[in-house]
């Protein structure tokens, strides 16, 4: 657990400086309202965050692959236990029980490789060039490419993306326009993958710890429960060895362990994310929008967001249910495109700005 919460908290400082720069705005804020507290916050948030800052920009690539290594490194070890201690618990319960988890769980498991190796290698989308798209003249003060309507310069891969989210250490990548949609999938299936190992794995972790050791001088003979009756050992399974059966619980612990704190982990990322979706936000946008939130409330009116089309549509607009597309496209791998091209978007009051493709 405490590895997990040390690796989140490493992976939230990779982020875009403009997010950086908002949320230190937010603690400023907040802190400097406090009476008789008189900090110089530009030096001390600078002291703070600059070796941070250096460390990113000048390790971010290898840590990046580091994480991505990690990711593929807890899957096939979570998989693995499964295979080696819950498969035959199940199977020496009911075989059509087992059949029945085995594809319910390789379902899982095919949407959480397919969605990260397509959010791996998918990229989030660059801006065209200038003389591609000459109606925009907007340009960025830091690559000086042409920076359409929601696009964001990551400091990271030192380029725009259309449509920007935040850069994820755990993908080595940005979360954009193109790959946004296998990046929230993927945080959805692993929480869905980790309910289930929990609901299916807590009897397995139960029956481990309550299984006497086979060095322990028993009274009569060991038997084994099924679920419903008592058989001796000796019908199901041969007594396993002290050293293998202190492994076993060794690890079905560490498995539960991690489970718990990815699920905590992602299932408030997933939580959060969507939400955003919900409401027509990027990250980044659900900063500066907040800013524009309390202006107009200051204002006595109202903020309107115009990438917001209700919830219902905003779902559809996300996961590209467009041009006959339906919701198999979300249950299982699907390798269709976005809708529109993350460059010019529609706006409520104006209808004919440019339709989503």
């Amino acid at each position: 657990m405490r590895i997990i919460s040390k690796l989140f908290f490493v992976s939230n400082f990779v982020i875009s400086k403009i997010t950086r720069k908002q949320i230190w705005k937010k603690v400023r804020q907040k802190i400097g309202n406090i009476p008789h507290l008189s900090i110089d916050w530009d030096d001390l948030t600078d002291r703070f965050i600059e070796p941070v800052i250096w460390v990113v920009d000048h390790f971010s690539d290898s840590l990046g692959k580091i994480f991505v290594s990690l990711v593929w490194l807890l899957i096939l070890f979570v998989v693995g236990v499964a295979y080696w201690i819950g498969l035959s618990f199940y199977w020496n319960i009911s075989a059509e029980l087992t059949i029945a988890l085995v594809i319910f769980g390789h379902w899982i498991l095919l949407n959480v490789v397919f969605h990260y190796y397509m959010a791996l290698i998918t990229p989030p989308g660059l801006p065209p060039d200038a003389e591609q798209i000459p109606h925009i003249k907007a340009r960025c003060k830091k690559c000086q490419s042409v920076k359409p309507e929601r696009t964001h310069h990551c400091s990271i891969c030192r380029t725009c993306i259309l449509r920007m989210d935040h850069h994820c250490p755990w993908l080595n990548n940005c979360v954009g326009h193109f790959n946004h949609r296998y990046f929230f999938l993927f945080m959805a299936y692993v929480v869905l993958g980790m309910i289930f190992l929990f609901i299916f794995g807590a009897p397995v972790i139960v029956h481990e710890l309550s299984i006497s050791d086979a060095s322990e001088q028993p009274i009569g003979y060991p038997v084994f429960h099924n679920g419903s009756h008592l058989l001796p050992v000796k019908q199901v399974e041969e007594v396993t060895p002290p050293r293998s059966r202190s492994l076993r619980r060794a690890v079905s612990v560490t498995v539960a362990i991690l489970c718990a704190g990815i699920l905590a982990a992602l299932g408030a990322l997933v939580g959060w994310h969507a939400r955003l979706i919900s409401r027509g936000e990027t990250s980044i946008e659900n900063l500066t929008n907040k800013d524009d939130r309390e202006a107009k409330r200051l204002e006595g009116s109202t903020f309107v967001n115009p990438y917001d089309y209700g919830s219902y549509e905003n779902w559809r607009i996300f996961l590209g249910l467009s041009e006959g597309r339906t919701w198999r496209c979300v249950f299982f791998p699907s390798v269709h495109p976005p809708r529109g091209d993350g460059i010019s978007w529609c706006f409520k009051n104006d209808l004919t700005h440019v339709s989503y493709k």
